[in-house]
């Protein structure tokens, strides 16, 4: 959908369908979606649903060493870190990370400091159970109405 119709009938067919209840319908800001959609990367996703490649919703268990969740634990000893990655697709052979926020912000720089550790975790745990590397990971603003980009120097 594109426009501030369609979205509203698509949102009203998913209550039909028993997909969304009404009144998580009713906290849906259409203009967001609308703003979203066309994104440079809400337009990426929508070519990877084209192509089949796009992931959605995706749980995951990653073992990482307890030392790396805070430093006062032993690096001998496991944690077990679990999560929902918002969405993922494959693009050019290697993995694209796409979380949305809607935390209230006054930049990116700040998104990039609240959510890198999770990011990392994420990308490792989507190499680890695609043996794909991921070149590139996406926060997408919905208060900034903006995609920030976290760099392999911001992990």
């Amino acid at each position: 959908p594109t426009s501030y119709g369609e979205w509203k009938d698509t949102l009203d067919k998913m209550v039909q369908a028993g997909k969304l209840a009404e009144r998580q319908k009713e906290c849906i800001a259409i203009k967001k979606m609308q703003e979203f959609s066309q994104s440079e990367i809400g337009k990426r996703m929508k070519l990877a649903t084209e192509k089949g490649v796009l992931q959605k919703e995706q749980s995951f268990f990653l073992g990482v060493e307890a030392n790396l969740v805070n430093k006062d634990f032993p690096a001998e000893e496991m944690m077990l870190v679990q999560g929902i990655i918002d969405a993922y697709f494959e693009e050019d052979g290697e993995l694209v990370l796409v979380d949305y926020k809607t935390d209230r912000v006054e930049s990116g720089v700040e998104l990039i400091s609240r959510y890198k550790v999770q990011m990392a975790y994420y990308a490792k745990a989507l190499e680890q159970a695609l043996g794909k590397h991921v070149k590139e990971i996406i926060l997408y603003s919905f208060s900034l109405n903006e995609e920030v980009t976290l760099s392999g120097q911001d992990l």
